[in-house]
This record gives C-alpha cells, structure tokens and sequence, in this order.
C-alpha cells in the first residue's frame, strides 16, 4: 500500500510566480553583478598605474566599460587591459622582469592585487551578491 504526499498551501502560486520573475530578473542581475565587478577593478588599476605614468598609454588600455557576454547559461565580461592596444607592459609592470638572471622591474604588487588580489576578489564577491540579492528582493516584495 502506498500513500501520496502533497505540498499544499495558500501561497504556492504566488510563489510559483515569483520565482518565475526572479528567474527572469536574473540576466540583469549578472549583467550589473559583471559591469560593477569590472568597474571595481578599473578603479583600483588607474589608481595602481598612476605611478608608472610616462605618456599614458598603458593607463588609457584599461577597460572601463566591458560588454557582457552572455552564452547559454555562462556570462562574461573582459577586464583588465587591452593587450592589442598597447596594454602588453602591464604584464611586465605586474610581474617583473629579468635580465640575465636578474631581476630588472620589480613585481607591482598592487598593480597585480588590483586584479587578483584576495581582497579584490572578496570585494567582487560582495558585489556580485548585492546585485542578485537586490534583484530577488525587489522581485519578491513587488
């Protein structure tokens, strides 16, 4: 003999609805999530590259407004540098140089941290997290 469980209450379709809403909330929630997270880090690599300014060129390469990708399920958005444009001394800026087994430029460590770095990386978390609980919040409580 077998007996039937049922989830019934008074609120299951509204839920029902606004789950459906925040579902359909959610590509504006990580396309914001994205574009803050990158203006983040723009921020924090013109304040890194204010002290190797020569003629600007590396500093203007930094990418300020990214367009976010979306495929399928993933998104993504470039930050950083624009390697083509003249972005590559960056990369020798962030993690040094040698020349006949010597160090010649010294890592920038805030320079490198200003992406990878774990405070970064926790800023960003915080960021992307207040964008989607922002978007289920006013969702929810429409």
């Amino acid at each position: 003999m077998s007996t039937k469980l049922e989830l019934d209450f008074p609120m299951l379709k509204t839920l029902q609805r606004k789950l459906k809403e925040v579902d359909g909330a959610l590509d504006s929630a990580v396309t914001t999530a994205l574009e803050d997270s990158n203006a983040l880090i723009a921020q924090q690599l013109e304040a890194a590259m204010s002290k190797h300014r020569r003629t600007g060129k590396t500093q203007s390469t930094i990418l300020k407004n990214t367009d976010v990708l979306k495929s399928n399920t993933e998104y993504s958005a470039n930050t950083g540098f624009k390697i083509s444009e003249g972005g590559l001394p960056s990369i020798f800026l962030m993690y040094g140089t040698i020349v006949h087994g010597q160090p010649h430029i010294q890592p920038d460590r805030a320079l490198y941290n200003a992406i990878y770095g774990a405070a970064t990386r926790k800023k960003i978390q915080e960021i992307q997290a207040n964008a989607f609980f922002k978007t289920i919040d006013e969702v929810m409580n429409k």
